[in-house]
């Protein structure tokens, strides 16, 4: 018996190998075809709900660790909602480990192109960057639950709010009750930005920031956004919960976190608490871009010095409660700048 396992105990082994080598290159190819498949059910689908959904050839490679998916020409639009929000681009990779379809990597190609309606008409805009990365995880029943951007050296032109960036990043998280702080019926968001660069005189504070950030809690979860289903999140007891709000620029340093909703006009509502480093910066900020009168200046600037106190480092600083209520944005008391309708 030994002499037999000695003699054959080789070929067994290259044959087991070959065999699941075999096998493997059954099961890869078994789900390659399954996601041409898949991809013309979804088109199929969204075109079925009234979406648009265009793209040129599909391919399929990445033998053996991987599946890709590289789509040429893709395109959607959803013109049955107001907003008629478009996208396209010139390529989109879509990556999937053959061990785990529950995780997929997208990797749009060139040039991306935005579209959509606004008060004033169509605005558009096209976004270059070195690199864009999305995740997009499933849970066990197949519905999406988190999705998360990361985009480098980021250019935009038209109508898009952020001119530059180093690098942009974007999480979505769905919440069904998992734990305490993830609610049911919730979605969590966050943006993290450096070297931003916004469209003159979107913020009251300046267009150039070192660093941005913003994570909230959105309940209940928005199923549109219609002013119809804007209107009946708000009639929900529609709720925005900042928990980080921050930014850095080179002359100031401002954190906070604090509640926002809807009035019955759409316009944002609620309170904030604010921690200002470089108070005098941040309040000649807001004079600068002719949001408040030299009067106003000078008694917020008194009032905010009374406030001041020394950190460990030997920093300024002032905690200070911002309001925005009736269309009016207040931080102590003075009247800052109106807040307009938000559709």
């Amino acid at each position: 018996m030994g002499t037999f396992l000695r003699r054959w105990i080789g070929p067994l082994v290259l044959l087991l190998v070959l065999g699941g080598g075999v096998g493997y290159w059954f099961y890869w190819n078994h789900l390659a075809d399954g996601l041409r498949a898949g991809l013309d059910r979804w088109v199929a689908d969204r075109r079925a709900e009234g979406i648009e959904v265009r793209h040129g050839p599909v391919e399929v490679s990445g033998f053996p660790y991987r599946l890709l998916l590289n789509v040429s020409a893709p395109a959607v639009s959803v013109p049955r909602q107001p907003a008629a929000p478009a996208w396209s681009a010139e390529s989109l990779d879509i990556y999937f480990q053959p061990w785990n379809l529950r995780h997929v990597i997208l990797q749009p190609q060139g040039a991306q192109q935005l579209g959509w309606n606004a008060r004033d008409g169509r605005k558009a805009t096209v976004i270059r960057s070195a690199d864009t990365r999305i995740s997009v995880r499933f849970d066990d029943a197949g519905r999406m639950e988190t999705i998360a951007t990361d985009m480098r050296e980021v250019e935009a032109d038209g109508d898009s709010p952020v001119r530059q960036a180093g690098r942009l990043q974007f999480h979505y998280r769905d919440n069904d009750g998992q734990t305490p702080d993830r609610p049911k019926d919730s979605t969590n968001l966050a943006l993290t930005g450096d070297d931003i660069v916004l469209t003159s005189g979107l913020v009251p504070i300046g267009d150039t920031y070192q660093q941005a950030a913003l994570s909230i809690l959105l309940r209940p979860v928005l199923t549109g956004t219609t002013p119809e289903a804007l209107d009946t999140w708000r009639d929900a007891s529609g709720v925005i919960d900042i928990s980080r709000i921050a930014f850095l620029t080179d002359r100031l340093r401002v954190s906070g976190d604090g509640t926002v909703a809807l009035d019955l006009n759409r316009r944002p509502e609620g309170a904030m608490t604010i921690v200002v480093h470089g108070a005098d910066q941040f309040i000649d900020a807001l004079t600068a871009q002719g949001r408040m009168s030299e009067l106003a200046r000078v008694g917020l600037r008194m009032a905010v010095s009374a406030l001041e106190k020394t950190d460990e480092e030997g920093n300024r600083t002032v905690t200070l409660p911002l309001t925005v209520q009736d269309g009016i944005a207040s931080l102590l008391g003075f009247k800052l700048f109106p807040v307009l309708p938000v559709y």
